[in-house]
This record gives C-alpha cells, sequence and structure tokens, in this order.
C-alpha cells in the first residue's frame, strides 16, 4: 500500500509540474500577444481561446489532486479538534467518502462531456479562424481521477491503518503552519 501512495504522489507532482508550465506558458502567451498588439500592431490569434480553454483548465483542475495530496483545501477543524481521537478519524472518514463520492459525480460528468465533445471535434471561434478545444476537456475527468484515487487511498490508509506512502506536507508549509 505504501508504493500506491507513493506512486499517487508522483502522479500529483506531475500534474503540479503541468500545472507550473501551464502558468508561465499562459504568462508568456499573454505577454507575447499584448507586446504584439500594442508594439507591432499584429495581436496573437487565439490568445482568449488558448488561455482560457487550454491553460487555465488544465492548471484548475490537475492541481485539485494536489491539493487533495497536500490537505490544503478549505477546513474548519476548530470544533473537531477538541474532540477525541476516535470521533476526529469518523469525522475524516465521513469527509473523505463524501469527497470520493462527489468527485467520482464531476469525474464521470467530465468524462462524458469530454467523450461528446472529442467525437463532435469541438472547436472555438476565435477571429476568423476556428481553434480545436476538444482536446481540453479531458482535463476535468483526469484531475477529478487523481483527486478521487488520492482521497479513497486516503479513506483505506485511516481505516486499515496501514502506513501512508503520501507525501502530505512539504516542509515550508509545516513551517509556516507552526
Amino acid at each position: 500500500m505504501f508504493l500506491i501512495g507513493r506512486l499517487l504522489s508522483f502522479m500529483a507532482k506531475f500534474s503540479s509540474v503541468i500545472g507550473t508550465v501551464c502558468v508561465v506558458m499562459m504568462m508568456l502567451h499573454v505577454t507575447a500577444d499584448v507586446v504584439g498588439r500594442y508594439v507591432f500592431n499584429a495581436p496573437l490569434t487565439g490568445t482568449i481561446v488558448i488561455v482560457a480553454n487550454y491553460y487555465m483548465v488544465l492548471l484548475v483542475f490537475f492541481a485539485i489532486g494536489v491539493a487533495e495530496e497536500k490537505r490544503a483545501h478549505i477546513s474548519v477543524e476548530f470544533l473537531t479538534d477538541m474532540m477525541p481521537q476516535r470521533a476526529q478519524t469518523g469525522f475524516s472518514l465521513l469527509s473523505s467518502a463524501l469527497t470520493v463520492g462527489v468527485i467520482t459525480i464531476v469525474m464521470i460528468g467530465g468524462y462524458t462531456e469530454a467523450m461528446k465533445k472529442t467525437s463532435a471535434g469541438a472547436t472555438m471561434e476565435q477571429g476568423s479562424s476556428m481553434l480545436s478545444v476538444w482536446q481540453s476537456y479531458w482535463a476535468v475527468p483526469i484531475g477529478a481521477a487523481l483527486m478521487g484515487l488520492i482521497a479513497l487511498y486516503r479513506m483505506l490508509v485511516l481505516i486499515t491503518g496501514w502506513r501512508n506512502g503520501l507525501k502530505e506536507t512539504d516542509i515550508d508549509a509545516k513551517f509556516i503552519n507552526d
């Protein structure tokens, strides 16, 4: 089980790298568009479509798995911290089960939509050009699947007491929280 956690952490790290690349590419793309538009009077075709339908979508949906691994989603623990450990474990299991259930619905819905858009060859008009956008729809089920797998794994570790292989916190985050 520990190796499964390591694999999930590797997948989350890979997603994080993809997100980082998207941020850098988005920054460069928008900067090039602004320079082209205002300095050379020649904007880049499709900047809005590419930024909104590729960079942003990949960044958001690939990051949700990373946030799940690092336990970085918003949580309010002021009441549960005062409860006995057994109650805290129960709430943690309930939270993970709800997360797995909701994100599975998102994953299935995203997969269904991605299949429709892929078979239709979805495009968007940008100026006088048509840009293909069906590929970006696959970020939703992929990112949701990663988040769901990590939440399910965390649930199994909590129930069985096995060693957790996830890299849940960074050293910097632990320092900041102290």
